[in-house]
């Protein structure tokens, strides 16, 4: 069982344990049957039940304390495995490259993410229910057998055959929700289109219409898809049922034309086979939170082994945290150069001319404390450059160095410690993660210099408001960077958000201050009326720097 596996590889709690409490409880629920079985038995006797009522509450109390322990236990276990499994894929998330993030989308991460540990977390408590009531009929069936082996195997077979048809019927219903699972991948993106992209669906009343079309496609698409599945559910109850229903009738009506059954044992045999139709219908309710589980599971092992596949194909290694955690933040904080030694990438399937973009080669030196302007086209490569700049890709050959250090997938994290930067895409946290003592006057001084002491204050170790228009954001965007105190500043058109006045601040100000602070400043920009701030501008048309 997937439910099992996923539980032995992912937590040490020692879940056999549980499955022996289960077990007890069950031996003790099938005890209460036979108890009062015998208990009706003496009362026609008209014997003494003073021992049967104390034997049954005693049997009565050990059930409920062993309920109650194999529920606690288990959604200790696996509240523990879902932690570990969390840890584990965040930190992985950590190893993974900019490109298998880019390819995989942050919402679509998102989904995969949250959904499936979610829903495990829920089933818990039905499925460790639907295990006790396993062990309750596994002992009710004993005890079936001991008052009739005959009996005992009529009700074997019916179960055999009963069970032979759910297995099939489960493996058409898993195929089913395999299918489900697909296609809200493809609803779940154009639910993210229509969400991140609301402007533009708000102003273009065919867009949206289309987008709402796709939506209703897929969603009736889905909608077919589970009504099935819902039809197989609901025939497997009714399988149930009627196993029930059909075992009662001919153990009481024509077992004992067939066998010696006394008057005694008839009774006994059909009120024990009205007492597990409950766990039976239990037990068949399960089946399809259990086919929703196993395919969590399954979802959160082929996540894992895509980013492994990432991991071990990237230019790092899978132990890339362990070298993050043994690179000093300022190795190389002193450095004089950085330099690009003919260094490529390539984006597409390809490489080289079969790919669908080549940047490079770069040849060129970043030197400390300079102001350095990148300006170009649109999909010149700009931002490809910054990516490969600050280690965000890998190129497709080392021939980047620090000084005399050639960066190596050892150095790589220490290396992109250098940067901080502010992309066009960039996230505003809502905190100042990473930066320790953080000194409120320091951000006050910087809130004041760029214009947003009076819409932000400093709090709780973050800014109070973030709903704020672009500009304003990486403005606190550059807070935060600054804070960050690395030697270079990266920076990809931040001034095209700002007013007028405030763009002429940031060129004539804000970036000689930063020089003289001895920040190295890279700064993407059309601003041709600045140029000349710059200490050097470099351009870029098709991927390659010209001069």
């Amino acid at each position: 069982m997937r439910l099992i596996q996923f539980i032995e590889k992912e937590t040490s709690k020692p879940y056999k344990q549980i499955l022996l409490i289960v077990t007890i409880a069950g031996i003790a629920n099938s005890l209460l049957l036979g108890i009062v079985n015998h208990a009706t038995q003496v009362v026609a006797d008209n014997e003494n039940l003073t021992q049967y009522f104390w034997l049954y509450m005693v049997t009565f109390a050990l059930f409920l304390y062993a309920q109650w322990f194999a529920f606690e236990r288990a959604i200790i276990t696996i509240e523990d495995a879902i932690y570990n499994v969390r840890i584990r894929l965040t930190r992985k998330i950590r190893q993974v490259e900019l490109p298998f993030m880019e390819e995989q989308g942050s919402d679509s991460l998102y989904g995969r993410f949250t959904q499936s540990d979610m829903l495990i977390s829920q089933a818990i408590p039905q499925i460790t229910g639907a295990a006790q009531m396993s062990m309750l009929l596994l002992f009710s069936f004993l005890y079936l057998a001991y008052i009739s082996f005959f009996s005992f195997l009529i009700c074997m077979a019916g179960i055999l055959v009963s069970a032979a048809l759910f297995l099939v019927k489960t493996r058409r219903i898993n195929t089913m929700l395999h299918e489900v699972k697909q296609k809200e991948v493809s609803y779940f993106k154009s639910i993210s289109h229509l969400l991140n992209g609301f402007k533009e669906v708000k102003i273009n009343c065919q867009k949206g219409q289309a987008i709402l079309h796709n939506i209703a496609t897929k969603s009736a698409e889905i909608e077919k898809i589970k009504l099935e599945v819902g039809k197989q559910e609901s025939r497997l109850w009714g399988h149930g049922r009627i196993l029930v229903y059909t075992l009662l009738p001919v153990l009481v009506f024509v077992i004992p034309s067939i066998s010696d059954v006394n008057t005694d044992n008839i009774y006994k045999i059909s009120s024990t086979i009205l007492f597990i139709t409950g766990p039976i219908a239990i037990l068949i309710n399960i089946i399809p939170v259990l086919n929703r589980v196993n395919l969590s599971i399954e979802e959160l092992d082929n996540l894992e082994a895509e980013m492994d596949q990432a991991i071990s194909t990237a230019f790092s290694r899978p132990d890339a945290e362990q070298n993050e955690a043994e690179c000093p933040r300022d190795r190389f904080s002193d450095f004089k150069e950085i330099t690009m030694n003919n260094v490529r990438f390539s984006y597409g399937p390809g490489s080289g001319s079969h790919s669908d973009f080549c940047a490079g080669p770069f040849n060129e030196s970043i030197h400390k404390g300079e102001l350095l302007f990148i300006i170009g086209g649109n999909g010149s490569g700009k931002s490809t450059f910054l990516k490969l700049l600050t280690g965000l890709y890998y190129p497709e050959n080392s021939n980047l160095f620090v000084d005399s250090i050639a960066i190596d997938k050892i150095t790589y994290p220490a290396y992109r410690n250098l940067f901080s930067a502010i992309f066009t895409d960039f996230h505003l946290f809502d905190k100042f993660y990473g930066i320790e003592n953080i000194d409120s006057e320091k951000v006050n001084y910087w809130l004041e210099k760029m214009k947003m002491q009076d819409k932000v204050e400093f709090q709780n170790g973050g800014f109070t408001r973030t709903s704020l228009s672009t500009g304003q954001r990486k403005r606190l965007a550059f807070i935060a960077a600054i804070l960050e105190d690395k030697p270079v500043l990266v920076m990809d058109e931040f001034a095209a958000d700002q007013d007028p006045q405030f763009r002429q601040y940031f060129y004539k100000t804000l970036l000689p201050e930063l020089k003289t602070m001895g920040k190295t400043v890279i700064a993407v920009t059309h601003d041709d009326h600045y140029f000349y701030v710059a200490d050097r501008i470099l351009k870029m048309v098709d991927g390659k720097i010209v001069k």
